[in-house]
């Protein structure tokens, strides 16, 4: 009779340290939101490739003290009304323990709350928007700059950097644009400057020739362009087609090397902001850590390179996996909450330059800018911190 009390005792005992939701003595269950068809697939595909990629290199090598990386992705198709449904499956019924790198500003906005309230951590939001992260949710935690950290910047990059004189903006009638756009402005007006030209926009129209008027009577130096892929590259190609050699520079977004492919000719000497470092031959640590992280991708996904959103996936998945190192053997979520607090400009393989804090959610408070030269990503600054 001791002897099944001892038993019993131990299993009890057993049961309860690994009591929190998602956390089981070989596994640890995530969850996360991808559009995994519809027309946003090509970024949702390749996110979670990142995501399983770093995951299964990590699960081959033990796990996390023991516990295995188990992934569930819910294909949201990048809707936000889809995503509040999948993710309240993800917390319960499949009974996650966090969720890591959902996809999409309106989707990570929609369950923003939900996720607060239901005391689930949320790490790396494929967002912009600093709603998420101002004011600071205990659970929620950002990595890739916010779009109002990112206006400020590009304002001190063009007038304390680059020193242009009559800059301009052009902006999609969103949040992200309008998020953009008012921290550009507010910024540049610390150094007295206003944009010599205010276009607002709707990034579904498909011919800017009656806006850009507006640009060609001011003919300003610099144009800021807060939109995204397909219309920024339409006003790339209308600005240079009438004529203007003006600069442009806009958000890392854009960074991709379908911009490239899609303006073609018109990406000479475009801007653009960045947070994950470019491998350049100047920067052999940055070579080395791309390399490796090729490495890690490839004995998932033989012979292919990472694109920009794997390297996304990568990143919330390589930053998570931090957390957990961090929070030790006995996994709470207010454990990885603490966890993730303690990082202080934290490297990883890809991951530079992350800090949270008690009070403070935004990950990455620098960036850095780069341009389109001979076909190529070419960074002209290092890192840029907003102060």
């Amino acid at each position: 009779m001791k002897r099944l009390v001892g038993i019993l005792v131990i299993l009890v005992l057993s049961i309860s340290i690994f009591a929190e939701v998602g956390v089981y003595q070989d596994k640890v269950v995530v969850g996360s939101f991808q559009a995994l068809s519809g027309p946003y697939a090509v970024i949702g595909q390749e996110m979670t490739k990142g995501m399983k990629a770093y995951f299964n290199w990590i699960n081959k090598r033990g796990g996390v003290y023991g516990r295995k990386i188990e992934l569930i992705v819910a294909d949201d198709q990048l809707n936000p009304a889809k995503t509040v449904v999948e993710v309240k499956r993800l917390v319960e019924q499949d009974k996650i323990f966090a969720l890591v790198g959902g996809l999409g500003t309106y989707g990570c906005l929609a369950v923003m709350d939900y996720v607060e309230q239901n005391k689930i951590p949320f790490v790396y939001q494929g967002s912009g928007a600093s709603q998420l992260i101002l004011p600071p949710k205990k659970y929620i935690f950002a990595v890739q700059p916010d779009y109002t950290l990112e206006g400020a910047l590009i304002a001190k990059y063009v007038a304390e950097i680059a020193k242009f004189k009559n800059p301009a903006i052009v902006y999609m009638n969103n949040d992200v644009g309008l998020e953009g756009y008012a921290a550009f402005k507010g910024e540049l007006a610390k150094y007295k400057m206003t944009p010599s030209v205010e276009i607002s926009y709707n990034p579904a129209d498909t011919d800017y020739s009656g806006l850009v008027i507006k640009l060609v009577d001011k003919n300003p130096d610099v144009v800021v362009v807060y939109g995204l892929l397909t219309d920024t590259v339409r006003w790339v190609k209308t600005i240079r087609d009438y004529g203007l050699n003006s600069k442009v520079i806009t958000t890392y977004a854009n960074a991709d090397p379908s911009f490239l492919t899609l303006a073609g000719k018109y990406a000479e000497g475009v801007i653009f902001t960045g947070w994950v470092p470019l491998p350049t031959p100047d920067r052999p640590a940055f070579v080395r850590d791309y390399q490796r992280a090729v490495s890690i991708h490839q004995e998932t996904y033989a012979k292919e390179l990472p694109s920009s959103y794997a390297v996304a996936g990568f990143i919330a998945a390589e930053v998570f996996t931090e957390g957990l190192i961090r929070a030790g053997k006995n996994l709470t979520r207010d454990g990885l909450v603490k966890a993730l607090e303690s990082f202080k400009h934290w490297d990883g393989i890809l991951s530079k330059d992350i800090t949270w804090g008690p009070n403070l959610r935004r990950g990455k408070s620098s960036l850095y800018f780069l341009a389109v030269k001979g076909n190529q990503f070419v960074p002209l600054t290092d890192l840029i911190q907003y102060q």
